[in-house]
């Protein structure tokens, strides 16, 4: 072969290569065909040398999970700088287990590693030469089964930074919005938009984001992933906590459902404006429901009378002050009423705290989940309410980096994908 020839054909592998994603592991090769293992000798001994000096590397390349590249979803030659943001990207979330994470970053952190492990990676392409076909085909499949793990991980990441709270609502119990409509989740989009003029503006938001095949394929997803990546276990007691719901009214159930699918941090405003409201005016606790009397009440006044100009309603306020006996509680409701920030603050706790009690409840309460009948549930009442909440506010906002490496402990690991299924309060730390 002519020099040109053999400098094309190195040209043309190589725009092959990169043509390959890193996320489908282009340098884990397993040899399609067959030698008897006497022919490779010399590649074995390396091999179990290898196996000596670095088990786990071994142990990887050998139980099908993908490289070291392929799991930091960088190149061969990345700079230093790109496999650190890598790494702690995949610290962040990913489908493999924090082991294999930290020994894929060690490795190729540090150059001499490195040149020892692309070793190791034509080592292993060459004794792969030697087995039977049967285990090869069972190699391939482990290593595509965590491949595609990992993507699915990686496609569900901008989905859940989108609807964080609704998936955390969701994982609570919360009925899906096939179950909403009423509508299976396999029927077309026209089953949505004929129902699109519906009186309720909730159900109109609903088959409204139904018939949107952009919303409709993430959020089938977003199902379809909790589904199949979340424990038994956690699957059961999601099951469990839909009596919960049961007992909440419908209009609030609609009103937590529209603020989670709104924004990613819908519902946590309205938990930290509750609690910092509440927390920051301990008086006025027993001027809101489900106590009977309100501010309102107490100066004789309905919530739409406090509505319009400031002049108007500051107005409103002394003609009903001015004839009542200026008790301590009447004082009080004057004070805050007339304060155009406490009011604001006082009528929007008014009109929320129905859902933020109801919040309250999902998070912070234990039931028995062996009752059969719902209707006998006996709920304990939890003495650190607002804690409690804000404690799951701080979850899920924070934007504080984790903390650093953690010691690495034995590994003993089995198939990537049995030891990975994360859930919800494992990804939110909840």
């Amino acid at each position: 072969m002519s020099k040109k020839k053999k400098k094309q054909k190195q040209s043309d592998s190589s725009t092959v290569k990169q043509e390959i994603s890193i996320l489908d592991d282009p340098y884990w090769k397993v040899s399609s065909i067959f030698v008897d293992m006497h022919r490779i000798g010399r590649f074995i001994s390396k091999f179990e040398r290898f196996e000596m000096r670095h088990p786990e590397w071994v142990q990887d390349l050998m139980e099908g999970t993908p490289t070291y590249y392929c799991i930091l979803g960088v190149e061969k030659e990345a700079a230093k700088s790109q496999i650190e943001q890598a790494y702690e990207k995949k610290r962040g979330f990913s489908s493999y287990n924090d082991e294999v994470i930290e020994e894929a970053f060690d490795v190729l952190s540090n150059p001499g590693f490195t040149r020892e492990y692309n070793k190791l990676l034509f080592i292993f392409e060459q004794i792969t030469k030697s087995m039977p076909q049967h285990e090869k085909n069972e190699l391939i499949k482990n290593h595509d089964d965590n491949i595609n793990t990992e993507k699915e991980y990686i496609r569900i990441g901008p989905i859940l930074e989108k609807y964080k709270w609704y998936h955390v609502l969701y994982m609570k119990g919360m009925p899906d919005l096939y179950e909403v409509t009423g509508i299976a989740q396999d029927s077309p989009e026209e089953a949505f938009k004929e129902h699109s003029d519906s009186d309720s503006e909730f159900m109109q938001k609903i088959y409204s984001l139904l018939s949107d095949k952009s919303f409709r394929k993430d959020y089938n997803f977003l199902i379809y992933f909790t589904n199949i990546h979340s424990k038994p276990e956690i699957l059961e007691e999601k099951e469990m906590h839909r009596r919960k719901w049961e007992q909440i009214d419908n209009q609030i159930v609609e009103k937590i459902i529209l603020n989670a699918l709104n924004e990613p941090f819908g519902i946590t405003n309205i938990v930290s404006r509750s609690s910092e409201t509440i927390n920051n005016n301990h008086d006025w606790l027993q001027y809101i429901p489900p106590n009977e009397e309100t501010f309102l009440s107490v100066l004789g006044l309905k919530m739409d009378s406090l509505s319009g100009e400031k002049k108007e309603v500051e107005k409103t306020l002394r003609e009903k002050y001015r004839y009542l006996e200026k008790t301590a509680k009447v004082n009080l409701a004057y004070s805050v009423l007339k304060n155009t920030s406490l009011r604001e603050d006082y009528l929007w706790l008014l009109e929320n705290n129905e859902m933020f009690d109801a919040l309250n409840d999902l998070f912070s309460t234990e039931f028995d989940l062996a009752e059969d009948d719902p209707d006998e549930i006996e709920w304990e009442d939890n003495e650190i309410t607002y804690e409690m909440m804000r404690k799951i506010f701080n979850s899920i906002s924070s934007e504080e980096e984790k903390s650093k490496k953690k010691k690495k402990s034995k590994r003993n690991r089995k198939n990537a994908i049995n030891q990975t299924q994360q859930t919800l309060e494992d990804i939110f730390e909840i």
